[in-house]
């Protein structure tokens, strides 16, 4: 046996004699992370980019399955801009990051009390060059990837508080 095998087997033991239990398993009380995600209504949003972190929020907990119950609202809202990082004087090409910002709010549908609030962000840089095709392709690929982060850190909250409660 090697001791790489040695050492998984070792700490596979150490983690399961201190506790550890996965994030999408079943609970000591019985409740799975999987369903709690699935009860999340996600609101409605006005902008391109408030849209897009909610479709990724939406394809990764697997909201809005037929018979779902619906037992919290999670409430968002987005900003982003986009600033001058650097300038290459000897081309015409500007470096350049977009950042998005989001607030959210989970609350219970039953009294409408927050049980989880958070903020988080994502930085994306591209380059902006004199070509205006790709610079506008290159800041839609930034906003897109940004809220891909953004959506799936807030999934990953949101699995992580129904584990814990």
């Amino acid at each position: 046996m090697s001791y790489y095998r040695v050492f998984l087997l070792g700490f596979s033991l150490f983690l399961g004699s201190c506790g550890y239990q996965p994030l999408y398993g079943t609970a000591t009380s019985g409740v799975q992370v999987a369903s709690q995600l699935e009860s999340v209504s996600v609101e409605q949003q006005k902008t391109r980019t408030g849209q897009l972190v909610r479709n990724e929020i939406l394809s990764s907990i697997g909201a809005g399955r037929v018979g779902t119950d619906t037992r919290y609202q999670l409430k968002f809202s987005t900003s982003s801009n986009e600033k001058n990082t650097a300038r290459s004087f000897n081309t015409d090409t500007t470096r350049k990051s977009f950042r998005l910002s989001v607030s959210f709010t989970l609350s219970d549908t039953s009294g409408g009390k927050i049980v989880l609030k958070g903020q988080t962000f994502a930085d994306i840089s591209f380059d902006e060059t004199v070509a205006a095709f790709s610079d506008y392709q290159a800041k839609i690929n930034a906003e897109e990837k940004a809220a891909k982060q953004v959506g799936s850190d807030i999934h990953t909250r949101l699995a992580v508080y129904f584990a814990s409660n």
